[in-house]
């Protein structure tokens, strides 16, 4: 069951009557049109990627259509868009995941560096400086590198300049890179779990990069519980 436009429009109906009697006179419908497929999505391209690496052993999580109560700030109750994350099992919401979101604005998917912490930032930074010319490789490896965007907040005070290629990666929060719309028409293909898959495996050794810094900043962790 693929992704349709159906499902878009449901979205876009969603969006502008985001209230609880319009969902729930609906939620047949949103089953139907995008929860279903969208959950068929995710588990297609995780079970691609665990049979393609299955050293990673990636957990799979679906966003919920509801956002948290606590931070509505005036908006509606539901979201005009459903993501899916993949990670190391054992991470929760934080660390380096492959993502791919779909919605009202249409989808994007890529590699990303959740919830980084001033420490894990600091070990990033670490690493592409012991190894300028690798990190370069990583990025200049990318797939479509023309077709990509780098996500993540920016210090407003640069920490190094690394040169032309690198600053933009090297001043940056959370570091997340991807693309937007990147399948066209494609998006509501039958075969787009195996297109997805493969464009995260592209992804993948940049993937392996924030994880690596990931598990030294919770190797630095258990070394100091130990100490103590």
């Amino acid at each position: 069951m693929p992704l349709t436009e159906q499902g878009i429009d449901f979205l876009w109906e969603l969006s502008l009557n985001n209230e609880r009697p319009w969902f729930q006179a609906h939620r047949e419908e949103y089953r139907r049109l995008v929860e279903a497929p969208f959950k068929e999505l995710a588990e297609a391209v995780r079970a691609r990627l665990d049979q393609r690496w299955p050293e990673e052993s990636l957990s799979l999580r679906v966003s919920r259509i509801y956002r948290d109560a606590r931070r509505l700030f005036g908006r509606g109750p539901y979201h005009d868009h459903l993501w899916f994350s993949l990670q190391r099992q054992g991470a929760e919401r934080q660390g380096p995941m492959l993502w791919f979101e779909f919605g009202v604005e249409g989808s994007s998917h890529g590699a990303g560096f959740w919830n980084c912490t001033a420490r894990q930032a600091e070990l990033y930074r670490a690493n592409i400086d012991r190894d300028p010319e690798g990190f370069a490789a990583l990025v200049l490896g990318i797939p479509d590198r023309e077709k990509s965007r780098l996500w993540g907040e920016e210090y407003k005070r640069p920490k190094g300049d690394r040169g032309e290629l690198l600053n933009p990666w090297y001043n940056r929060k959370e570091p997340s890179v991807g693309y937007e719309n990147y399948f066209g028409q494609g998006l509501f293909a039958q075969d787009l779990p195996e297109r997805l898959a493969e464009s995260f495996g592209g992804l993948m050794p940049m993937y392996r990069f924030f994880r690596k810094i990931y598990e030294e900043s919770l190797k630095e962790n258990s070394n100091f519980m130990n100490k103590l």
